[in-house]
């Protein structure tokens, strides 16, 4: 069971991507790949900025559309192209000036294992493959692509205390 003290050192919410944000799945046409991106996990990304807190993506693939989507919602950064998931962790954590116990990370298939590993709180999504779960503080209930971020999000808002606060505006 992950403690409360451990979710209050959480300064950062890093993502994967595909099979995180999305559900994996791409789709090709003449000009792009499309994606499909869940609105509420996007809202409550927003949430957790208007918290105080750093929310952006740490992808093995470089998309257009991730981009697209990082920049509508004002991400405090996006890490593309990322083999070595760790690799790329590493430099996220030196250019922000945090530590891996600062972060929780969102991941869905093997190549997330070493980050997961480092991450202060490390978080699969519903339909992750179950090599996973050696590492995973817990497993959404919802499946990437479906509300697996806002789940993770709204936990980490409730065990900082801070869920009040944001859902104020909405109270009125």
């Amino acid at each position: 069971m992950i403690s409360s003290e451990t979710f209050k050192r959480i300064k950062a919410v890093v993502l994967d991507v595909d099979g995180v944000l999305t559900d994996g799945r791409a789709g090709y046409g003449a000009a792009e790949e499309i994606k499909f991106f869940n609105m509420r996990d996007g809202h409550w990304m927003k949430l957790a900025m208007r918290a105080g807190l750093k929310v952006g993506l740490l992808s093995g693939r470089g998309s257009e559309a991730n981009r697209k989507r990082a920049a509508e919602l004002g991400l405090s950064f996006i890490y593309e192209n990322c083999k070595d998931k760790l690799e790329g962790f590493e430099r996220l954590l030196a250019e922000h000036g945090l530590r891996p116990e600062e972060c929780l990370y969102i991941g869905d298939d093997v190549i997330d294992l070493p980050v997961l590993r480092r991450a202060g709180v490390a978080v699969a999504v519903a339909d992750a493959v179950p090599e996973l779960d050696e590492a995973a503080d817990f497993r959404t209930q919802l499946p990437g692509g479906h509300g697996a971020v806002y789940e993770a999000i709204r936990r980490l808002l409730i065990e900082q205390e801070k869920l009040d606060s944001v859902m104020e505006r909405y109270r009125r």
